[in-house]
């Protein structure tokens, strides 16, 4: 990341972000919701979500991300992704 945003012309990214107890804290209402339409629904749920967020050693400054809290039949799925690209042209879903 810090290499993306540090040429001349920054290059855009989008990458996986592993989960940790943080992330998972953030999302924890995103993730109720979709348990709860799952279980309205028996079908696997999704509700997106984004803030900016920094880690607490190896980033040097926030960042966005971008949440997916999901809910399947075998239970939590929540994934997240860390990007350059900004809200305005990427809505957190199409990510």
């Amino acid at each position: 990341m810090a290499w993306c945003e540090s040429q001349q012309t920054p290059v855009d990214f989008l990458f996986g972000l592993v989960r940790n107890q943080r992330l998972q804290k953030i999302v924890g209402q995103q993730m109720h919701e979709a348990k709860l339409l799952h279980a309205a629904t028996g079908k696997a749920a999704r509700v997106f979500t984004e803030f900016e967020y920094k880690t607490r050693k190896s980033w040097a400054r926030s960042r966005r991300v971008v949440a997916k809290a999901e809910y399947l039949d075998k239970g939590e799925n929540p994934r997240f992704v860390v990007t350059s690209l900004g809200s305005d042209k990427w809505a957190a879903r199409e990510l």
